[in-house]
């Protein structure tokens, strides 16, 4: 028995389409790409009693490589879901696809208007994070998710 036996598995391409679709995303892309058994046992799960095994997990370091992940997904027609924290109590950060995981790189605040009370910011960002960086502005984002 493997480490992901256990773990559901939805109809997922072939061996050889899902080497090829590891391909094609490491030559589109400058961010992670994680294919091995560990990191899809890893991203199965997230704070929900779900467990879904992905076929493979992309983390972008920019926009662009969103971009090309988007675009190689869809040539393969192989589902994506996208990922802050993965501290979903619902099941919302896992699927059988591509797991795109924003939290290493894309988790930063880009443009504040404390006038305005907008704040534009990278989908990885923890509210905790986010909250203490408008603090100093008399501002929060007074969210009570399970990512607190």
């Amino acid at each position: 028995m493997s480490l992901t036996d256990s773990i559901t598995r939805a109809a997922t391409p072939g061996a050889g389409d899902t080497a090829r679709l590891q391909s094609a995303l490491l030559a589109a892309i400058t961010g992670e790409v994680r294919f091995d058994p560990i990191s899809q046992a890893l991203y199965s799960t997230d704070a929900s009693v779900y467990q879904i095994l992905p076929l493979g997990v992309v983390i972008p370091k920019s926009r662009d490589d969103v971009v090309r992940t988007v675009q190689v997904c869809r040539e393969f027609g192989v589902s994506i879901t996208a990922r802050g924290g993965g501290t979903s109590q619902a099941g919302q950060a896992i699927g059988a696809g591509v797991q795109l995981d924003f939290s290493k790189y894309l988790n930063r605040v880009l443009t504040l208007e404390p006038d305005a009370k907008r704040v534009r910011v990278e989908p990885g960002i923890v509210l905790d994070e986010l909250n203490a960086f408008l603090r100093p502005y008399g501002l929060q984002l007074p969210l009570d998710i399970s990512t607190s």
